[in-house]
């Protein structure tokens, strides 16, 4: 276990110790209640906690690989960058739970509860926690996930390669970047489903659909000045060290031809933001947060890119001649690789772009100019054929609604998501869900 006060520590076997003896023999044992207990960063590895009381907990950052939490009570739980490789959390309560990063892969949570849910604030004045469920760039690459329910849950750039999504509930949930290579969907549910064009595009779903089963994420249009007056400031913050300015950190956002030629944009957050047409020749954005984001057909001619992250963004028709994306240096001389997971380059220009050692995994290089690069496109890159329809209308990854053709997709509604500005990203769900709600006793 992590370095605590050895009281709590012994306290806390205790409480374990006395659960397994109730899993056993109810009469000679207590059911474990750990509710908004510090959990976080302990090894818990295999423990058994079927049934337990962990509603509010803190599990971010604890190991309970192969841990049995099935029918436990995890309601509101902060579970950031929990690892639960191979663990079991069938019928688990999950409702309002930030599962943030969370290690998944191999979890078995068939029937689990993924729906919104917040903690009410309790006699002894205790926070208020939960809200959606956030499964945001959670790994759960060959979880078994049937009959889970994901209404209203926010999966934007989870990894489902592989995983078992029979049967499963996806009305309202946010699947923005997802990743559903090999994954089973059959029976599985789509209602008011917030989907992205790129996500739908690789999405195989074996069954016809409804035309409101699937719905474009809500952008909120900026105008360019408006745009442009937020980069100033952040050119402020770069410029002063954090002393003066605000950091350009925005969430579902649309801005449509801006001109950013030469602009530094060095650190900023755009992630899940639409900058079609954008001038971005020779512009800074080093270490910038970038993933999900829409540059389709913009032009980041020179630009520099080092230590960026651009995970599954859509680059399709960008250019991008005389790219500087080698790795940034950190102190201390790390390396910091820029990263393009699964990024689609279709049609894109890269000529003469220095990549040097840029994650390129899972990214699409259909038709894209290469000549002069310093990048070598694995395998894996290269596009994946389109499945074959099956018998009762599956719909491929290139039929899609009649919306994506509309040429403004960023409407005039406003935004339910936006970024909070913390240091670790909590999006909210941009699309409206019923939130339940329960004392935190």
């Amino acid at each position: 276990m992590a370095e605590r006060d050895p009281k709590e520590i012994e306290e806390l076997r205790a409480i374990i110790l006395a659960h397994q003896k109730w899993l056993k023999r109810p009469s000679s044992g207590r059911r474990a209640d750990l509710s908004f207990r510090d959990l976080s960063r302990l090894n818990l590895d295999s423990v058994s906690l079927v049934a337990a009381k962990l509603a509010g907990a803190n599990l971010s950052g604890t190991r309970m690989v192969k841990a049995d939490l099935s029918q436990a009570d995890l309601f509101g739980a902060d579970m950031e960058g929990v690892n639960l490789s191979g663990a079991m959390l069938a019928g688990a309560d999950l409702r309002g739970a930030n599962l943030h990063r969370a290690q998944l892969t191999d979890a078995n949570l068939r029937g689990a509860d993924f729906r919104a849910g917040e903690l009410m604030t309790d006699s002894e004045g205790r926070a208020t926690r939960g809200g959606t469920t956030r499964l945001t760039e959670a790994k759960m690459e060959r979880s078994i996930l049937a009959g889970a329910n994901f209404a209203g849950c926010d999966l934007t750039g989870a990894d489902l390669n592989d995983a078992d999504l029979t049967g499963a509930e996806l009305t309202s949930a946010v699947l923005v970047g997802t990743d559903f290579g090999g994954a089973t969907l059959d029976g599985a549910t789509f209602g008011n489903t917030v989907m992205d064009h790129a996500t739908l595009q690789r999405t195989y779903i074996p069954f016809a659909l409804p035309p409101d089963a699937i719905v474009p994420p809500v952008y909120t249009a900026m105008p360019v000045a408006e745009f442009l007056e937020l980069v100033a400031t952040h050119e402020r913050w770069v410029d002063s060290q954090g002393a003066d300015g605000r950091r350009l950190d925005l969430d579902l956002v649309s801005v449509a031809g801006a001109d950013l030629e030469g602009r530094t944009l060095a650190a900023a957050r755009l992630r899940r933001c639409r900058l079609p047409g954008a001038r971005l020749v020779k512009a800074s954005l080093e270490m910038a947060e970038l993933s999900y984001i829409d540059l389709d057909e913009a032009d980041l001619s020179g630009a520099t890119l080092r230590g960026a992250t651009l995970r599954r963004a859509f680059l399709s028709h960008a250019v991008l001649r005389g790219l500087d994306a080698r790795p940034a240096v950190l102190a201390g001389g790390r390396a910091w690789p820029t990263n393009f997971e699964g990024a689609d380059f279709s049609d894109a220009d890269l000529s003469e772009a220095r990549m040097g050692e840029a994650v390129v995994r899972g990214a699409t290089f259909k038709r894209t100019i290469l000549a002069g690069t310093d990048l070598k496109v694995p395998e894996a890159a290269v596009p994946f054929p389109l499945p074959r329809w099956r018998s009762g209308g599956g719909r491929s990854a290139s039929c899609g609604p009649a919306w994506w053709s509309i040429p403004s997709m960023a409407s005039s509604r406003p935004a339910t998501g936006r970024s909070a500005g913390c240091a670790c990203w909590r999006p909210t769900s941009p699309s409206a869900a019923a939130t339940c709600s329960r004392p935190a006793w």
